[in-house]
């Protein structure tokens, strides 16, 4: 399971740069909806917001369109400057 974003805006879910095997995930926390947007089984997906958080409210395909092999997506945390 890989999140690509966290704590996002649902319109981000219609990026067509997205992989076809994201979802977007919604989910309470601190009595507030959130989303996010993953990659990973949607069994694991849901057992893993439902362990941290309790309250899954939905787990939806995004509008992604690359092919999940090409895409290579880095967490802007995880990039080394050069």
């Amino acid at each position: 399971m890989v999140i690509l974003h966290q704590k996002c805006e649902p319109v981000l879910a219609k990026d067509k740069k997205l992989p076809r095997d994201s979802y977007l995930i919604s989910y309470i926390e601190d009595d507030k909806v959130t989303y996010d947007i993953a990659r990973g089984a949607k069994v694991e997906l849901f057992d893993y917001y439902y362990d941290n958080f309790g309250k899954v409210l939905g787990i939806k395909w995004t509008e992604g369109t690359m092919n999940p092999k090409t895409y290579d997506y880095i967490p802007k945390e995880n990039k080394k400057k050069r």
